[in-house]
């Protein structure tokens, strides 16, 4: 774990610490990094990943189907959760942002590597692809809806171009399509800025201070990004006889983090992002120490 800790965690928080540092400095709004980053770096990633990365119809279709079943398991405890406490529509769509969708591209897909070898990133790689699709539909829906009416969220999913980028990518990993590199150049370098450009926001919203003043909310969110979305997982891979690495991978990616571009969305849309950003750093900051049981878990799961 201490190898994980230096090598992912470690380099995360160097990044984000670079975006504290310019916007102490030189005062940067993220709103515009943010911007470029959705609308422009986000679609490049999600498009040549798609492009690029085998996927086996079959595991596809099985991880995504897991993968709609967890979102939806995690909306409806967070759903009661609104109710029961009486939540705003902008807290609501806070909570749902930083409960249902994990960081399960730079933070996940090494993790992967790193406990079960290529095999494992590989299954990740899948994972990941089918959260930034998700990413680009629901978690648009969602964020949208603090300001905005059913109709008019619903239209601004459109607006989003991760989700066209996504259709595009599959369409042509379908078809055996590779892009000229007059395309897929710019598609690789543009993807490339992706991840920092998120850590670069995450470093200027921490420009703001850490806040510990709704902790209640933050212990919320951190108990079921990082324990009950384990535990739905290996219920949800027994009921859909999942097992084996495959198994393992996907109870190991679900307990992630907050994911960064959560951030993103909750700065576009106005969906308390000072509330997302400690979010993201809370259950960045306990996952070393949760993830760390669960991978042991997980293989004496897999042993027994």
């Amino acid at each position: 774990m201490i190898t994980v800790l230096i090598n992912v965690v470690a380099p995360v928080f160097l990044m984000a610490t670079m975006g504290t540092i310019i916007a102490r400095i030189r005062q940067v709004p993220s709103h515009s990094i943010s911007q470029v980053t959705l609308y422009i770096f986000s679609p490049a990633l999600v498009c040549h990943s798609l492009i690029q990365t085998a996927l086996p119809t079959g595991e596809l279709g099985q991880i995504a189907l897991y993968s709609g079943l967890l979102a939806l398991a995690l909306y409806t405890v967070v759903l009661m959760i609104g109710k029961v406490f009486s939540l705003s529509q902008s807290t609501r769509s806070a909570f749902y942002l930083t409960t249902l969708f994990m960081n399960a591209g730079n933070y996940g897909i090494p993790m992967s590597l790193f406990a079960f070898g290529q095999e494992g990133m590989e299954r990740a790689i899948v994972f990941f692809v089918v959260q930034a699709t998700l990413a680009g539909t629901l978690a648009t829906y969602l964020a949208s809806r603090s300001h905005l009416n059913p109709k008019q969220a619903f239209r601004s999913v459109f607006k989003i171009p991760m989700l066209y980028a996504g259709i595009a990518g599959l369409v042509m990993n379908l078809l055996g399509y590779q892009p000229q590199a007059v395309f897929d150049q710019p598609l690789k370098i543009l993807g490339g800025a992706a991840v920092p450009c998120m850590l670069i926001v995450l470093g200027i919203q921490l420009s703001g201070a850490f806040s510990l003043r709704e902790y209640k909310g933050l212990l919320a969110v951190c108990l079921i990004r990082l324990v009950l979305s384990a535990v739905v997982a290996f219920l949800l891979t027994w009921a859909l006889n999942i097992s084996g690495l495959t198994q393992q991978v996907l109870i190991i990616v679900s307990a992630m983090p907050t994911a960064v571009y959560t951030i993103i969305l909750a700065t576009e849309f106005r969906s308390r992002p000072e509330f997302v950003t400690n979010a993201v750093v809370a259950t960045t900051i306990l996952s070393a120490a949760t993830l760390t049981p669960l991978i042991t878990l997980t293989k004496l799961l897999a042993d027994s």
